[in-house]
């Protein structure tokens, strides 16, 4: 993954890849392991997947607390979670567009789990029975802006030299400030 996120998708070559990870570039052990470069993306996304959705599994029995303690908790794990995986996000987000089995993987993987349970989180705290448009509306603009923080993340810089933690902590705040607005209407 550092290769690709270093050198983009096909600027990666097998022979670079298996001399990476120290095997005879050009000699053919890639193919051992993988069909092709694709393949590798796809176990990549994989591994990703089941981590953070055993992360996502501590979320559902996350400790009780106010809407901004659990917030706050959930980002952190969050944001760690895309940190620790930054060289794959990079790749995914240079190329994925361009390999339409990533793009599909990646759009099935986005509206899945993960969104079901910031889904889920929302209704709780909007007093909801069920979910419906408005909790997937509430969803959307708050967990957003939390994609955004998260690609400022993966690029390296956040713009006017604002510092990552003070902006998420702004943003659940604002967040929080928002729910209880529409609570209140």
């Amino acid at each position: 993954m550092a290769l690709m996120a270093e050198n983009g998708y096909r600027g990666a070559s097998i022979g670079a890849i298996e001399e990476a990870v120290g095997l005879a570039p050009r000699a053919g052990g890639f193919y051992r392991h993988f069909k092709n470069k694709e393949e590798i993306l796809f176990e990549a996304m994989s591994a990703y997947s089941e981590e953070i959705l055993t992360e996502l599994d501590e979320i559902k029995s996350m400790p009780a607390g106010t809407p901004r303690e659990e917030l706050t908790w959930m980002t952190q794990r969050i944001v760690k979670h895309a940190a620790r995986h930054r060289n794959l996000r990079l790749v995914l987000r240079r190329d994925g567009r361009n390999l339409p089995r990533v793009r599909e993987a990646i759009r099935n993987y986005n509206q899945g789990d993960a969104w079901d349970i910031f889904v889920e989180w929302t209704r709780k705290q909007i007093g909801k029975k069920r979910i419906d448009r408005a909790v997937k509306q509430h969803t959307f603009l708050i967990f957003s802006t939390l994609a955004l923080i998260l690609y400022l993340q993966d690029y390296g810089e956040f713009p006017l030299s604002l510092d990552k933690d003070d902006v998420l902590e702004h943003w659940v705040a604002r967040s929080i400030d928002y729910l209880e607005a529409y609570i209140g209407t």
